[in-house]
């Protein structure tokens, strides 16, 4: 707790939250009729906000609040999904999925059928992130046959995530 490392991440936690509360502040009408799911949701990016330690996902997460206060029809079902996902997810994999979820599947062998299915080697950092996307519940097996083999579709979940997400 004595480290510089401690001191830099508690320095960024609390501009974060500062930053947060004037947001918050200046949406006074907006934060006064939250719905239980945008309040579960904003509390639970301040939650992860004090254990995240790299600037680039405090960003990721300030725009998440301020999404929260449009996001009126929110489920709480998807709220709790979305919060999981944005407590165990990293940067590299947020943008993976900003960059590559319009893509209708990942695979990891062979050739892809067509222009919407993105080759990815299992071995490099991509194929990490995909692993690491597949253990989030983001990236799913395909269909059930001979052809879908070794490709990984997006789950329903990473519209929202990616919805929520950007600034």
């Amino acid at each position: 707790s004595q480290s510089l490392a401690s001191e830099r991440h508690k320095k960024r936690v609390e501009k974060a939250l500062e930053e947060i509360e004037l947001v918050l502040s200046q949406q006074e009408e907006k934060l006064r009729e939250l719905s239980d799911s945008q309040y579960i949701l904003i509390n639970e990016v301040i939650l992860t906000i004090l254990q995240t330690t790299e600037q680039e996902k405090i960003e990721f997460l300030k725009a998440t609040i301020r999404k929260a206060l449009n996001q009126e029809q929110i489920s709480t079902l998807t709220v709790t999904q979305i919060s999981r996902v944005l407590r165990d997810i990293t940067v590299d994999e947020l943008l993976f999925l900003m960059k590559y979820s319009h893509f209708s599947r990942i695979i990891f062998s062979g050739q892809p059928m067509n222009d919407l299915e993105l080759l990815v080697d299992i071995h490099s950092k991509e194929g990490v992130i995909v692993s690491g996307l597949i253990s989030l519940g983001l990236m799913v097996p395909g269909a059930a046959t001979f052809d879908d083999i070794g490709r990984y579709q997006f789950s329903d979940l990473v519209r929202s995530v990616v919805e929520i997400i950007s600034p």
